[in-house]
């Protein structure tokens, strides 16, 4: 049983602007000793981070976007479905850690990695409807695949600065195009 939960996680996160994998291992086994608890196994922690990124609670960042970036592969900042708490000792920690603060990071590029992604999966979802059209898939997948993008996109837009410019177009078009096929049955 990890001592950190994926909302903590979150919290330390938001709090740190960036965070690299290391420093989340360091500060979780630091968590875990001032609570008295068992040590969790990197890869424990490293499944955790997992999580949080499929739900969105943690987005990873390339070192580039990261201005006097820590020397890590694997940075993170809080994702826009990101709800944290931060834990009561996280102070005490940043101490013994001895975190300098201060650190930000380029959104353009945090954006550039993003649209092309919701691009890709908009390619796959604007296909599958097309399928459904022809029979091929029954529009229920295509309506729930619309509904998950629509969600993500929506979250996104509302986080980047400069939201995701074209990708709502292209959503509107296959909420028009699915409400078309479903008139047509």
């Amino acid at each position: 049983m990890l001592t950190i939960t994926t909302e903590e996680l979150s919290g330390i996160v938001e709090v740190m602007v960036v965070v690299s994998e290391e420093e989340i291992i360091d500060i979780a086994q630091e968590l875990a000793y001032l609570r008295d608890d068992e040590t969790p196994e990197p890869e424990e922690l490293r499944q955790l981070i997992t999580s949080a990124m499929k739900i969105h609670w943690l987005e990873p960042i390339p070192s580039t976007a990261v201005f006097g970036a820590p020397q890590s592969s694997n940075l993170y900042i809080a994702g826009p479905a990101s709800f944290g708490t931060v834990p009561p000792e996280l102070s005490e920690i940043m101490d013994t850690i001895e975190f300098e603060g201060c650190r930000s990071f380029d959104w353009d590029i945090v954006t550039s990695n993003i649209i092309p992604d919701m691009s890709r999966k908009l390619d796959r979802l604007e296909a599958l409807v097309e399928d459904a059209a022809d029979g091929a898939v029954v529009i229920k997948k295509a309506e729930t695949e619309y509904s998950e993008l629509f969600n993500r996109y929506y979250d996104y837009d509302f986080w980047l600065p400069d939201g995701l410019p074209g990708i709502g177009m292209r959503l509107e078009a296959v909420s028009q195009r699915l409400k078309e096929i479903k008139e047509a049955d």
